[in-house]
């Protein structure tokens, strides 16, 4: 009777123990899956860091051939791998911070047999890719705004041709007499340079032009391209000075890398004139060296002018002149004789004069536009000017070809000057001799458009500028670039009975 209960009570223990066996089997043996999952990736720092960089990766060839990668049976035998007590704890990991530094644990290339030495980026040794004075603040304090990096030199075929991409519309939609047919060469000189106004053609161009009167107020990315592809200039083109903004530049931060203005600062010269071009013309044209320049001039000065107020330093000056001298006044703010764009009608009148008032609507740096060139050289006629400072004239346009009111005291000094000089045949054509006798080593300008195709041929492939504040560098800082206007209150004038008044239709 006793035996069958101790055989009763072994049935039932035995069983509880053995199931007691396997659940702490079951149980040590996932927990040290666990642990020993989460040691071995305690050590894994995947941080940006650790990213290796282009030249870290090794070359094709330093990759083993694929009869050098070991046979199955060559690998280790399972009981060679370490058993799990053989496996550091988690607490045996060193701290990342106890880890050395990447580059305090690599050995030096020298140091170590067959390991290939990694070349350093080498110097630009293009002579396009030479450091421009320009880019240095020290140099050019305009320099500030706007960033200049270069690429690693690379291998880039020449190209052949370039294309240029014109966005905007030109002044008041010219661009169909500059490219009747949408697509053409605008530089003879450069027949490989090919302007175009099919905007389906963007991935071939190597510019993209923006005249700025046709850009909107505040940036707009949907009238912009989407993409500005690689090595691609995007220009911002305007020819008039900073006194008379179309934009908003605050919102135009960091559009556009080039530059055509007026300014021989710009990334390519946008200027209304220029010494080459101008002697450029006289050979073609001729020169009599004894030619007296007097005949047929039986008035004495002439002003063709749009742009009339109370604000403008040039109206405010030639109010004081008219009170000395005699001055026919024709244009929007005078008697109107020919329409502004009419480049025919205007000589024929101005021939008639001594003296063109070739005076800028704003006193800027380097801002000579067509009143001087094109109004008065060109018509053989000397110009009084008024605008950039006379060190800029001296450097800009042809010796004793201009007269400058910053000679004179005051308009009546002026005056009288060029009542003297109207009636002094001799004096007067000396004014003229700079025909005859060109400066030496003139810079190389022959307009807008072939400036650019130049200098897109001429391009360093590597060499990357952003204008991070167009603003500045256009204006100055401080506003440097131009004198301030007249600080009265804004009126329109209209010239009338030689003299100035409010205008009718103000």
């Amino acid at each position: 009777m006793r035996t069958s209960q101790l055989f009763r009570r072994y049935l039932v223990i035995i069983p509880i123990c053995l199931g007691t066996i396997f659940v702490f089997y079951v149980t040590n043996n996932f927990m040290d899956k666990t642990r020993n999952s989460r040691d071995l990736n305690a050590d894994c720092d995947c941080s940006k860091r650790d990213i290796p960089n282009n030249q870290d990766i090794p070359n094709g060839q330093d990759f083993p051939n694929r009869q050098d990668i070991p046979n199955r049976q060559d690998i280790t035998n399972r009981q060679d791998i370490p058993n799990r007590q053989d496996i550091p704890n988690r607490q045996d990991i060193p701290n990342k911070q106890d880890i050395p530094k990447k580059q305090e644990n690599i050995p030096k290339a020298e140091n170590v047999q067959n390991v290939k030495k990694i070349p350093a980026i080498p110097e630009q040794t293009d002579p396009k890719c030479a450091r421009e004075p320009k880019d240095d603040p020290n140099v050019n304090p305009l320099s500030k705004f706007y960033s200049v990096w270069y690429d690693p030199p690379t291998e880039v075929a020449k190209k052949d041709h370039v294309k240029i991409l014109i966005w905007t519309e030109l002044w008041d939609k010219q661009m169909r007499k500059i490219l009747p047919k949408g697509k053409g060469a605008k530089c003879g000189s450069m027949p490989n340079c090919i302007f175009t106004g099919f905007r389906s053609e963007i991935h071939e161009a190597d510019a993209v032009l923006f005249e700025v009167s046709n850009l909107q107020k505040d940036y707009n990315a949907s009238v912009f391209p989407t993409v500005r592809y690689p090595r691609q200039h995007w220009v911002w083109y305007h020819t008039e000075c900073p006194g008379f903004p179309s934009i908003n530049f605050e919102t135009y931060r960091s559009v556009f890398n080039w530059t055509i203005t007026y300014r021989a600062d710009s990334d390519s010269s946008g200027a209304w004139g220029s010494l080459h071009r101008t002697y450029q013309r006289l050979k073609v044209e001729g020169v009599d060296p004894n030619k007296d320049y007097t005949v047929g001039k039986r008035k004495l000065a002439v002003w063709f002018i749009s742009k009339c107020n109370t604000q403008a330093n040039r109206v405010a000056y030639a109010t004081e002149l008219v009170k000395y001298m005699h001055i026919d006044v024709f244009g929007r703010c005078g008697k109107t004789v020919c329409a502004k764009w009419n480049v025919t009608c205007m000589p024929g009148i101005i021939r008639q004069y001594k003296f063109y008032l070739a005076f800028e609507n704003m006193i800027c740096k380097e801002y000579l536009t067509e009143k001087f060139w094109r109004n008065a050289l060109a018509n053989d006629v000397i110009p009084v000017v008024m605008g950039a400072n006379r060190s800029d004239y001296e450097r800009l346009a042809p010796p004793h070809s201009y007269i400058h009111v910053d000679d004179f005291k005051s308009a009546k000094e002026l005056a009288d000057y060029l009542m003297m000089l109207g009636q002094d045949k001799e004096k007067y054509n000396a004014y003229f001799k700079w025909k005859t006798h060109p400066p030496k080593n003139i810079p190389l300008e022959e307009g807008m458009w072939c400036n650019m195709c130049r200098e897109l041929f001429n391009r360093c492939p590597t060499k990357r500028k952003l204008y991070t504040n167009l603003r500045g560098w256009f204006e100055g800082e401080n506003h440097s670039m131009c004198d301030p206007m007249v600080d009265v209150k804004f009126k329109e004038l209209q010239f009338e009975d030689n003299r100035f008044k409010v205008a009718s239709y103000a």
